[in-house]
């Protein structure tokens, strides 16, 4: 039994665009917060906040930019794109947290939990995030 072909990727419209690069950009700017916390708090363990923070910005636009797109694969329901998307989006997530795991060194146990925690935490939130925007695509899809 043969699978269906893969839909073809519609062309991106300027708004599509635009929506990406504000998106990748609102994430560049949780960069900074987070560059500001990790400074603070796990400076003193050995993680070095301007690595942190070069890490994060360049992973930061490929995970606004691939969130962006996988979101509009789910709800356009191009499913080898979702899959190219949900990877890209995992890793440039996880690459900056990884780091922090490596770099700290002799840090309490409690440091290690919360950074997992948080690492959770934003999983979870962007999950949750993602089924939104497929709602609210879809509802805005049918009132056309």
């Amino acid at each position: 039994m043969s699978t269906p072909a893969e839909k073809p990727a519609p062309q991106r419209t300027r708004r599509t665009i635009i929506v990406e690069r504000l998106w990748a950009s609102t994430i560049l700017l949780y960069t900074i917060v987070a560059t500001f916390v990790v400074w603070k708090a796990l400076s003193k363990y050995g993680v070095n906040p301007i690595i942190f923070f070069v890490i994060d910005a360049i992973t930061s636009w490929t995970y606004g930019i691939a969130t962006a797109r996988l979101t509009m694969a789910v709800i356009q329901r191009r499913w080898k794109a979702v899959r190219k998307w949900a990877w890209a989006s995992a890793i440039s997530f996880v690459t900056p947290q990884i780091y922090i795991l490596v770099a700290a060194h002799h840090a309490p146990r409690d440091v290690y939990l919360i950074v997992i925690a948080v690492i959770s935490f934003m999983i979870l939130l962007a999950f949750v995030s993602l089924l939104v925007q497929i709602r609210k695509s879809k509802r805005n899809a049918t009132r056309q």
